[in-house]
C-alpha cells in the first residue's frame, strides 16, 4: 500500500472517529453496523480511485511506448521510400 493511501485512510479513520470529548465507549450494534460499512465504503473508495490512477499511468506509459514505437517505423518507411526512389533513378 502506497503512503499516500495509507494518509487517505488514516485521514478517514479521524474522520469516522469520535472526538474524544464525546466518545464515552458504549456504542449499540446499529452503531458498530453503521461505523463499519462507512469505513469498509470509505476504504474501497480510497482503493478503487488509487486503482485507477495506477491504472491510467501504466496505460499512458503503454501508450506513450507506442507512439515511440510509430514514430520509428515512420522513419523506416521514410528511408525505404528514399531508398527506393533512389534506386529506380
Amino acid at each position: 500500500m502506497s503512503k499516500k493511501m495509507q494518509d487517505e485512510i488514516d485521514l478517514e479513520v479521524v474522520r469516522l472517529s469520535p472526538p474524544k470529548e464525546t466518545a464515552i465507549g458504549v456504542m449499540t450494534q446499529a452503531e458498530m453496523v453503521q461505523l463499519i460499512r462507512k469505513s469498509v465504503h470509505c476504504g474501497a473508495v480510497i482503493g478503487w480511485a488509487h486503482a485507477e490512477r495506477f491504472t491510467r499511468e501504466r496505460m499512458q506509459g503503454k501508450i506513450d511506448q507506442l507512439d515511440y514505437e510509430m514514430k520509428c517505423i515512420q522513419e523506416r518507411l521514410k528511408d525505404a521510400e528514399m531508398e527506393l526512389l533512389a534506386a529506380g533513378k
